[in-house]
């Protein structure tokens, strides 16, 4: 199976990018193609990155032309269809869209503030023709997030289920693994379930999760064996959400944390970190373990 690694990025994480890009050299086999998924304005920006795996799609080539960037304004797009459309909710449209421009059998998604600190092959997340969803027991503070509340009535209502089964689970994670041939028939039923085409249908959402959805509807729909998949709830990315990050002491002490399962690492941009405070660690043999 054919894997291609999907990165939307944007100027303001261009410098998190090159540390991302570089790791990847450096670590990562088992892919086709990395591609990085930026604005038109930021393709000049971003084309020194380019190597022979890794590439860079415009987003506005690969989105309906009812959608207009804002040239004033990173936040939001202008609809011709729909409400206007949110900066975060367009990059989740971009990765529902990979199918559209990508062949690969398998989409691995990594936000470009996560780099490698190991060698990773991307192969390892298949067992034979199966392929990893991460689905892990949600947290007592997930369980408290509004966000959270919102992104799981959404994929209810998309797939008209009872209960409260499906709010019991996280999908959201670092170095996720989509099947192609289900994003396809995910698509399908967002049409069905809407009667609309299905960026439409999403663009006129003020909160959802491309990942709740997708977990959902393997895991509550198709059912996780008849859809190509198997259920994994470690994470494979030291990822720093709910991490107390307060400079740069706690910052080495969390990179320092990252399990020996885990090849990568996550430093959320709006944690206001420069990468040359953490660049210089994507050492393996730099991190130590508890």
């Amino acid at each position: 199976m054919k894997i291609d690694l999907i990165t939307p990025s944007y100027a303001p994480d261009f410098d998190r990018c090159k540390v991302l890009c570089e790791s990847i050299e450096t670590y990562v086999t088992g892919i086709e193609n990395h591609f990085l998924v930026v604005d038109r304005q930021d393709r000049e920006l971003f084309s020194p990155l380019e190597s022979t795996r890794c590439s860079v799609v415009v987003k506005e080539e690969i989105l309906p032309s009812w959608l207009h960037h804002l040239p004033w304004s990173r936040k939001w797009w202008l609809s011709e269809r729909t409400i206007p459309v949110r900066g975060w909710i367009l990059q989740q449209i971009v990765k529902l869209s990979v199918a559209e421009w990508s062949q690969a059998d398998v989409f691995m998604f990594a936000d470009s503030d996560v780099f490698f600190v190991r060698p990773f092959d991307a192969r390892s997340t298949l067992k034979d023709d199966r392929v990893r969803l991460f689905r892990t027991p949600k947290k007592g503070e997930d369980h408290k997030d509004r966000r959270h509340k919102h992104w799981d009535h959404h994929a209810a209502r998309l797939f008209s289920l009872q209960g409260n089964d499906h709010c019991k689970f996280d999908y959201i994670s670092q170095l996720n693994t989509w099947r192609r041939d289900v994003l396809i028939k995910l698509l399908e039923r967002i049409e069905e379930s809407t009667g609309k085409p299905w960026k439409q249908a999403l663009c006129n959402q003020l909160h959802f999760s491309e990942y709740v959805i997708y977990g959902v509807f393997v895991d509550r729909v198709l059912g996780t064996t008849d859809a190509g998949h198997y259920l994994d709830w470690s994470e494979i990315c030291n990822c720093s959400w709910h991490q107390v990050i307060d400079g740069q002491q706690a910052l080495n002490r969390f990179i320092n944390r990252t399990l020996p399962n885990q090849s990568a690492v996550l430093v959320q941009s709006n944690l206001n970190a420069h990468p040359d405070t953490y660049s210089h660690m994507f050492h393996w043999s730099q991190i130590s373990n508890p």
